[in-house]
């Protein structure tokens, strides 16, 4: 699986407001999944990417949104992309 696979599988699975189970496409969140591919290095932590996706979210949907909502979605895409959780 290629970056951008690892982290859509993550992304989609969290299904931020269910989009994906209330039917929208599977492409719903790929531009944000896109996006964390390309911008997440190694030396980033749990809680940078935590803070990452919670700081884009926050944009698209136009609410405050606490980055340890998306903790564990940010361990599961640093685990797969560099085989650690830390």
């Amino acid at each position: 699986m290629n970056r951008f696979e690892i982290v859509k599988k993550y992304i989609d699975e969290y299904d931020y407001y269910d989009l994906l189970a209330c039917g929208a496409p599977n492409d719903e969140f790929d531009s944000y999944s896109r996006k964390f591919a390309n911008t997440i290095p190694e030396k980033d932590s749990i809680e940078d990417i935590a803070r990452l996706i919670s700081e884009t979210i926050d944009k698209a949907f136009a609410e405050e949104i606490k980055p340890e909502k998306f903790l564990e979605t940010a361990k599961l895409i640093r685990k797969e992309l560099y085989g650690d959780s830390e």
